[in-house]
């Protein structure tokens, strides 16, 4: 918990976003919408049968030192929903006593699917950045989600040698933790072999009401390279893929190739291409 000097200390740009989905006789919708500040989202449509897709916006287009960024999202029984952003979130370098926070916070209810395929995270030299994000998962709720950080700006080689970061990222089944991460990273940590082994960029990529035949066809879809370093495994019925890799590029690409070959596989639909991933 901040205390109140923190809070004083850290005052910026504080932006919410409420949303609900709810499912009616032909198609999920977007049920409720509420936001505070600069964060919104454009208008739900329908580009496959019945499936709500909506893109994230943040008009600023960049996140400072003293911003506190809070998304709550619920999917009702039974609805269907992918989400994503029109492009990459870019967090920017900052004062040592001052940080940025981002909060997720992702309900998924009994018969849901979610979707959860934002554009990568870029996080410039000097950032102090708190990331949280929780899925919380009841009954036979399925999803895709992934989260995708690179620390500085590699293709110009901009590296991150300056600032403190740290990362969440939780996954529970019906009020039990199934998934439990947590990092935290200065520029000590990209080159340790026990941080990020030299590589700038990393994700995560987690894909529930999987078994051990998707989880033997998502290895075989990656392939081996010296860009990159990736795995999947397997705990209960969610397969969890991580990547280390040296261009964000890299992880998109391994990322949505597996999506699209495995959608079918766990919400029973072809594997299809956001448009705005297209601009």
């Amino acid at each position: 918990m901040q205390n109140t000097a923190e809070k004083i200390l850290n005052k910026g740009w504080i932006a919410e976003l409420e949303l609900n989905f709810s499912r009616n006789k032909s198609k999920t919708f977007l049920s409720k919408r509420r936001h505070i500040g600069p964060l919104t989202v454009q208008r739900p449509f329908y580009p496959e049968d019945g499936v709500c897709h909506v893109y994230l916006l943040h008009p600023p287009g960049g996140i400072v030192g003293g911003d506190e960024l809070t998304i709550k999202l619920s999917s009702d029984p039974y609805s269907d929903t992918l989400i994503t952003t029109p492009g990459a979130t870019k967090i920017y370098r900052t004062t040592k006593d001052r940080f940025s926070i981002i909060k997720q916070d992702i309900v998924v209810n009994e018969g849901a699917t979610l979707e959860w395929l934002p554009m990568e995270t870029i996080i410039f030299p000097g950032a102090n950045s708190i990331f949280s994000t929780k899925f919380s998962l009841y009954g036979d709720a399925r999803i895709a989600a992934w989260e995708i950080q690179c620390l500085g700006r590699p293709a110009i080689d901009e590296k991150f040698d300056s600032g403190k970061l740290k990362f969440s990222f939780e996954l529970w089944k019906d009020g039990r933790p199934a998934i439990i991460d947590r990092l935290k990273i200065d520029h000590s940590d990209i080159n340790n072999i026990a941080g990020l082994r030299g590589f700038p960029v990393f994700g995560t990529f987690v894909l529930s009401s999987a078994n051990k035949d998707i989880l033997e066809f998502i290895r075989s879809l990656i392939p081996e390279s010296k860009s990159y370093i990736a795995g999947a495994t397997q705990i209960e019925d969610i397969v969890i893929i991580r990547c280390l890799a040296l261009k964000t590029n890299l992880i998109q690409e391994l990322f949505r190739n597996i999506w699209i070959e495995v959608r079918h596989l766990i919400f029973d639909r072809e594997g299809i291409v956001p448009r705005i991933w297209l601009t």
